[in-house]
């Protein structure tokens, strides 16, 4: 019987201790830190509970940390404390690892330790297991994720219902599948930091979230949404590592799929992971994303692995690690979806045609619908460098017949083999 602490009682925690209630696993919850564990009797009983996190770490008998209180500042202390001691740590906190894992991963490998984070990125998925065993020999190219679930969720309400983007936020927030503030989500900082930990898996070297290129989908409409949908496709917040030409990019963007991209069907809350490797092919991984029971799932898989003795996140700490550098996205290529509002005037199509044809980018269709006072005009493009994209976007919202918000997006390719 391995004896575990847990720092924080909130969705995933409560996840966690209903799982072991209900199962029959050699896991016995000796502590629990939370800091308003008088108002959780029902889900703490009779196990030891206090709000200051010394009832886990300063615990001789505690075999494993598991850090589920999220956030960066009092995980920080926690895990590394816990490091310090000679625990093992289970944790589902992304932001505490992207941001600090390089060092976390060197205490670690001072005291003889470990860390595991299956749960830290897609919920009941295993990726990060997978990644660890199944593809270590596999020669990785591409990495394309659905890996935040309230964006994921948004997008896919939005398609169904025709509702736009604050109204549908709105009633995520009362569903509890959105954040009161919901930035770290619809911003795309929780996909950011997800596709950051993947990438330093598959590379072999330490990657930065701050490097990654990042853009939400708080500023998509309705509208992108209706016009994707019409011309056969679907937006999704995708985030990509990429190798190319011993180059190696990494982005977090909305994005347009077609019916024959595998994440074209992952819908809700749900996650979904291409990865596709030079011998293996296409491969992918989806399912619940999120939720109390999918992540405490996860959780207690490293718990058990732990608990074997499984040395599977070994090879994290017994490398030295480096610095990944990253490819500016600019330097890609891709068709791309341009929504601009214009005036009803002639002339103005041919002049959008001759900024997007002097950055040596070619309309692949245009589609009008005609509103109050302007024009919606969408424009599919073909192939283009996304720095050509850019700068004829830039020109093209200066011009005095563009007015209100416009947007690009890429489309993703038809297919991903390198």
């Amino acid at each position: 019987m391995i004896k575990i602490g847990i720092y924080g009682l909130g969705t995933v925690g409560r996840g966690l201790v209903q799982i072991l209630q209900e199962g029959n696993f050699p896991v016995e919850i000796a502590a629990i830190a939370d800091r308003s564990y008088q108002k959780k009797k029902e889900w703490i009983g009779n196990i030891p509970a206090s709000d200051n996190p010394a009832i886990i770490l300063d615990n001789p008998e505690i075999d494993i940390a598991v850090e589920l209180i999220g956030g960066v500042d009092s995980a920080l202390f926690f895990v590394r404390e816990a490091l310090m001691k000679g625990k093992r740590v289970v944790t589902a906190n992304k932001a505490l690892l992207a941001e600090h894992g390089f060092a976390l991963f060197s205490v670690a490998k001072t005291h003889g330790t470990q860390i595991a984070f299956e749960a830290a990125v897609a919920g009941a998925v295993p990726i990060i297991r997978n990644l660890l065993s199944t593809w270590t020999s596999e020669n990785i190219f591409g990495v394309y994720g659905i890996l935040n679930g309230t964006s994921n969720y948004i997008l896919t309400r939005m398609r169904r219902e025709k509702k736009s983007y604050q109204e549908i936020l709105a009633e995520a927030q009362k569903l509890g599948l959105a954040e009161a503030d919901p930035a770290f989500d619809v911003r795309g900082t929780d996909a950011m930091h997800k596709i950051a930990l993947i990438s330093s898996i598959v590379t072999g070297k330490w990657s930065e979230p701050a490097l990654i290129e990042t853009r939400g989908i708080d500023n998509l409409k309705l509208t992108d949404v209706i016009w994707a949908e019409k011309m056969g496709y679907r937006i999704r917040l995708i985030a990509r590592l990429q190798k190319d030409k011993n180059q190696v990019f990494q982005s977090v963007e909305p994005t347009l799929i077609d019916a024959s991209h595998p994440l074209f069907d992952i819908d809700f809350e749900n996650n979904g992971i291409l990865i596709e490797g030079l011998y293996s092919g296409s491969n992918l991984l989806a399912g619940k994303g999120a939720g109390s029971l999918p992540t405490g799932f996860s959780v207690l898989g490293d718990i058990l692995l732990f608990e074997k003795n499984h040395t599977l996140y070994k090879s994290l700490y017994e490398k030295e690690w480096e610095y990944l550098h990253t490819a500016p996205v600019s330097e890609l290529s891709s068709e791309f979806y341009l929504r601009l509002h214009v005036e009803d005037k002639p002339m103005v199509l041919a002049k959008i045609a001759g900024e997007l044809g002097e950055n040596g980018i070619s309309i692949a269709s245009a589609h009008q619908e005609i509103t109050e006072g302007d024009v919606i005009l969408v424009i599919i493009t073909h192939t283009a460098k996304n720095s050509a994209m850019r700068k004829a976007f830039t020109g093209l919202t200066g011009k005095e017949f563009v007015s209100g918000e416009s947007v690009f997006l890429p489309i993703a390719p038809h297919t991903f083999h390198s």
